[in-house]
């Protein structure tokens, strides 16, 4: 429904005299690179949660203490990339307008 919307305000504004250019683009298209990136980093923070794990089996708690916090880290880093891979997939239309 918005893009509707704004192929008819760039059809208006094309029409106008006064506008040499109008470009409608579907943004950046970064999602696939931002799953990606997701992926790698829930993979990591697994791996050092992982590791936090044999650590404090072995009774070196601080460095379970240390890989757990990197685990975090990277799980952290995987829903930011996700919440960034869902916003580019479900990306609005960007209108730029130019002499």
């Amino acid at each position: 429904m918005r893009i509707s919307y704004a192929v008819a305000v760039a059809a208006f504004l094309a029409g106008t005299p006064a506008m040499a250019q109008v470009i409608v683009s579907g943004g950046d298209h970064d999602s696939a690179r931002h799953e990606a990136q997701a992926d790698r980093d829930r993979a990591a923070g697994r791996q050092n949660m992982e590791a936090a794990h044999q650590e404090a089996a072995m009774g070196n708690y601080g460095a379970a203490a240390r890989d757990q916090a990197a685990g975090r880290q990277d799980l952290h880093a995987s829903h930011h990339q996700q919440r960034d891979a869902d916003r580019d997939s479900h990306g609005g239309v960007v209108v730029q307008l130019g002499h």
